[in-house]
């Protein structure tokens, strides 16, 4: 699944930079006002943010304060990451149903110069970002609790 998600975020960001590239010289070279690129570079940006996230929570490369958890020691650390982790799934399970309900009330409103685009494609990828973050959330529970190492031992220099 990383290598797929890898793929789409390599994607993302060629189309993304095609886009302005294509704004630029539309805008300088020919002179011609095309207002379609700032909403696809919008869209692009939040596919990227969400799915970037997402890969993030496999190896928890995410932003964290980790400061008071590392002064204790490790049986004790298991325990304060297990229980922050059930409160991101339980934050998860919430912005999975809103990404849910947003998606199916925006399904069929459309992007003003995108008209081949809706707004609900927007909220389906948060929607999935949300379970793949869950997956990978669980998968760092399960080995915090049944592996003799801890999850993220390869980012903290533990072996």
């Amino acid at each position: 699944m990383r290598k797929c998600l890898d793929g789409i975020i390599t994607i993302l960001m060629i189309i993304m930079f095609l886009v302005v590239i294509i704004s630029v010289i539309f805008r300088i070279f020919l002179n011609i006002s095309a207002s379609w690129y700032i909403e696809m570079t919008q869209i692009c940006f939040i596919f990227l943010t969400f799915i970037g996230s997402a890969v993030c929570m496999e190896d928890e490369s995410h932003i964290k304060i980790s400061l008071l958890v590392n002064c204790l020691n490790k049986r004790t650390q298991r325990v304060f990451r297990t229980i922050g982790r059930i409160f991101m799934i339980t934050f998860m399970f919430f912005f999975i149903i809103s990404s849910y309900k947003n998606m199916l009330f925006n399904w069929t409103v459309r992007f003003i110069t995108l008209n081949w685009m809706t707004i609900g494609y927007v909220y389906l990828v948060l929607l999935i970002s949300g379970i793949i973050m869950i997956f990978y959330i669980s998968k760092n529970i399960y080995y915090d609790i049944f592996s003799k190492r801890a999850s993220f031992s390869k980012l903290d220099g533990e072996s």
